[in-house]
């Protein structure tokens, strides 16, 4: 007996999968991440629910093939290192793939968060059947992940797929993480949303948000749901972000001609007020070849995106 174990590690619960070794989902976890004082229990804590878990399904590790990492950080696919993780309390780098192997005995292999999301929604989701697939992630920031000839692409230093940090707003308006102005992150995320109601009701535009928007306690669901009934500076708000996708979308359609872009994250939420304009801004600002034939939906997988990646990448580098 073959099977495949699988963890998606995030800043606050880290969800776990056991799969068979054709990928079908045997059953699945959740337990939460401890990142105090150093995030040092982490990988330690994964690995005793997976000797408990494997032992009570009449397995025990020696009938694991691999093991599949997902982190929230910039990762080296290749060495299996990722160069620090804020939400885990992670620091400089840490070779993830020699660590878990070291304490499990079994081959293991970790990627970005994001990638093993857009790698799932591709082989087991929205993407299904397709090999060209590129997902985008709006949460409190913009993740992403690029799949060509089903799989991930990469980049030389493990930056391919951050799309969050797209050039789009032109203006400049808004500070990012990264410490650059005008990424896609700054005006498509939940904080990009925040940003532009801010930045129109100082400049003028009706809303009926006006009380949390003098208060700085307006939220992004706060906006959408103000859009949603007509509200002019939702609308407003909405219809720009939608702009500052849809060029994104067809940056990256010139470049890799998907056959399929997801949309997930909590922002997506907001449903089809969001995604038909996004719709409508792509295909005003795309190449017609490229975006022939190109569908934009909705992901399919929810949190389980992220453990059906894991196991397919254990599939793809480790058998």
């Amino acid at each position: 007996m073959a099977n495949i174990l699988a963890a998606d590690i995030g800043g606050t619960t880290c969800k776990l999968g056991l799969f068979s070794d054709d990928l079908e989902l045997l059953h699945k976890w959740e337990i939460p991440t401890e990142t105090f004082p150093d995030g040092g229990k982490i990988l330690e804590d994964i690995h005793e629910v997976f000797v408990k878990e494997t032992a009570n399904h009449g397995l025990d590790l020696t009938d694991i093939i691999g093991v599949g990492l997902g982190v929230p950080g910039p990762v080296d696919f290749k060495n299996g290192i990722i160069n620090g993780a804020i939400n885990l309390n992670w620091n400089g780098k840490k070779p993830i793939s020699y660590e878990f192997e070291k304490m499990s005995g079994i081959r293991t292999i970790v990627d970005n968060d994001a990638n093993i999301a857009a790698l799932g929604e591709q082989y087991k989701g929205a993407g299904s059947g397709y090999d060209d697939v590129v997902m985008m992630t709006l949460g409190t920031g913009v993740g992403g992940g690029i799949v060509v000839n089903g799989l991930l692409a990469h980049g030389h230093g493990g930056a391919a797929g951050e799309i969050g940090h797209i050039h789009v707003d032109t203006k400049r308006r808004f500070q990012c993480n990264c410490g650059k102005k005008g990424c896609l992150e700054t005006v498509a995320s939940a904080t990009g949303i925040v940003n532009l109601a801010r930045h129109h009701f100082h400049n003028g535009v009706e809303t009926r948000l006006s009380k949390t928007l003098e208060e700085g306690t307006v939220t992004s669901k706060a906006v959408v749901d103000a859009a949603k009934s007509g509200d002019a500076l939702g609308i407003k708000v909405l219809d720009e972000v939608a702009g500052f996708i849809g060029l994104a979308l067809s940056d990256i359609s010139v470049l890799t001609n998907p056959n399929y872009f997801i949309i997930g994250g909590g922002v997506s939420r907001a449903g089809d007020i969001l995604m038909d304009r996004i719709r409508k801004h792509y295909k005003r600002l795309t190449f017609p070849p490229a975006h022939e034939n190109t569908e934009i939906v909705f992901a399919e997988l929810g949190n389980d995106a992220g453990i059906h990646g894991a196991a397919r990448l254990v599939k793809q580098y480790l058998t």
